[in-house]
């Protein structure tokens, strides 16, 4: 996989675009993404160490919680990197685009009982809603996704922030409702 996990420029080089602000993309919902398969990141640009909520905004699923202790978040937090989550839209319904899949994740945060459990360690970010989401369009959206967490293990030694190891960005959760 070209290009720079560590910049937006970089990014960019890889194909993604967008760059929106969770809080934009809420306000406007999502409406600028595109409806097809692809792969999306949740970018943090600011730097230093960030600071966690013990509880997140994220609804619970399924009797689930979302949320960990802040230790776990202390430990998964992978320093200098600035790409959170790497997640995919490859369904064939609707709901498996780009548009409705990231929308889906918007609304889990914003704590709506919603199938969309990867990236959930996110919303317990403080500046979760500062967090610039980007996308990239393609129809290999497993394949890719699976390329970009490999090229960002291989550079940071650790899987992004908010992906879990043996959860892809699609949780099976999804499947039962396209």
């Amino acid at each position: 996989m070209d290009g720079d996990f560590g910049t937006v420029e970089g990014l960019r080089e890889m194909g993604f675009e967008g760059f929106r602000s969770v809080r934009d993309l809420r306000r406007d919902d999502c409406r600028e993404l595109p409806r097809e398969n692809g792969v999306y990141i949740m970018v943090r640009e600011r730097t230093g160490e960030p600071r966690f909520n013990p509880k997140g905004t994220a609804a619970p699923w399924r009797g689930q919680n979302p949320n960990v202790k802040i230790e776990e978040l202390k430990e998964k937090w992978v320093p200098g990197a600035i790409v959170m989550y790497v997640g995919r839209a490859a369904g064939t319904g609707v709901r498996g685009k780009l548009q409705q899949r990231i929308k889906r994740w918007l609304r889990f945060g914003e704590g709506k009982h919603v199938a969309h459990w990867g990236g959930r360690h996110v919303w317990q970010l403080a500046d979760a809603y500062d967090l610039a989401v980007a996308w990239k369009p393609c129809k290999d959206a497993v394949r890719q996704e699976l390329a970009l967490l490999a090229a960002f293990e291989a550079k940071h030694e650790a899987l992004p922030f908010a992906n879990i190891a043996g959860e892809s960005g699609h949780s099976g959760f999804e499947e039962e409702q396209e």
